[in-house]
């Protein structure tokens, strides 16, 4: 049996037990659903949360996660909040841009540069309206998190130029802004829902993968990578969310108690990210990876072939949200 397909087993059988947990009388259980290992830096961050919320209520609410899939991907893990069939997930905002295209404005590829710049929007009052704006289609946005900056990784070759990138077959989030992005710089996409993505890597279906590094690690993908760059073509942002049905069950104190953790978590968050970056670097150079940057002017070169991609998602967007993201995003250079 491959590694693949023992995962598959294992996270069969922890589908088909979800709804057999036992929970107390009274207390409420909320399932949190997301799409990597618990020692992700996101699992450990929802952990954390969930210590927080049991805390504030005083063990009233309980939150349980539920990595790897378990639950479903990522848009159906949207899919089945939108239902009230699960009470929590955590979403990229390029899972999220289908049903709230708006969330685009963190998927413009090469604009946001550092954690700096990422933290300050993810914490401004567009991010909010956009957390607000979630209740038309039955979620509760609550705060933002992030998997950190994704790189590229493959099987072929290094890469360390534009033509480099050429030809490579490489798993990517099923959204048209990473699609056109990649396929500007001369990549097949291969949209690709993430619990397959291991499988195809490992059976040579696909080359390889635009991931955090993290991710890379706990999901074991050094074990069918060879080769990483480290791009940061575009940050990993993730919205944690509930479902509206399961907000609107909750009396208005524990609701104020959620929203509390989730803005408290996300200091852990990016401490967490920060705090294993390097780590992971060495881990995944011990486990033979070989890590390389782009040389000298390729980035300008690939943040000039893309910037048609990046005038086209910014007009997509709404004007308000657009231009608000943009002030947001200089004060915070300066």
């Amino acid at each position: 049996m491959t590694f693949a397909s023992m995962r598959a087993a294992l996270l069969g059988g922890a589908v088909a037990a979800v709804y057999l947990l036992p929970t107390s009388a009274s207390a409420q259980m909320l399932k949190f659903s997301y799409p990597v290992a618990s020692d992700n830096p996101m699992g450990l961050a929802i952990e954390h949360f969930a210590g927080l919320v049991d805390e504030a209520t005083g063990g009233a609410v309980t939150v349980r996660g539920f990595p790897d899939a378990q639950l479903g991907n990522e848009i159906q893990t949207v899919t089945a909040a939108q239902g009230g069939t699960i009470e929590m997930g955590v979403t990229s905002t390029a899972g999220l841009a289908g049903t709230f295209p708006d969330l685009n404005v963190f998927n413009m590829p090469f604009v946001i540069n550092n954690d700096k710049e990422l933290d300050a929007v993810k914490a401004g009052p567009t991010a909010q309206k956009l957390l607000d704006g979630m209740s038309v289609n039955n979620l509760h946005g609550l705060c933002i998190w992030d998997y950190g900056f994704r790189n590229l990784t493959n099987n072929k070759r290094p890469v360390e130029t534009v033509e480099d990138m050429a030809g490579l077959r490489v798993r990517m989030i099923q959204n048209s802004v990473y699609l056109e992005t990649f396929e500007a710089l001369g990549v097949v996409p291969a949209p690709l829902a993430f619990p397959e993505t291991f499988s195809a890597l490992e059976t040579g279906a696909i080359d390889g993968n635009e991931i955090s590094n993290a991710v890379t690690r706990s999901s074991s993908f050094y074990e069918v990578q060879k080769y990483l760059t480290e791009t940061r073509h575009f940050p990993t942002a993730a919205v944690v969310y509930m479902s509206q049905r399961a907000w609107e069950g909750l009396p208005s104190e524990h609701q104020a108690a959620i929203e509390q953790a989730c803005d408290d978590t996300v200091a852990f968050n990016r401490e967490t990210n920060q705090r294993l970056e390097a780590e992971t670097r060495d881990f995944l150079i011990e486990k033979g990876m070989e890590i390389s940057e782009l040389k000298s002017g390729e980035l300008e070169k690939i943040q000039a072939t893309v910037s048609p991609v990046v005038e086209k998602v910014s007009a997509s967007i709404t004007p308000e949200i657009r231009d608000t993201f943009f002030s947001e995003l200089e004060a915070a250079r300066q």
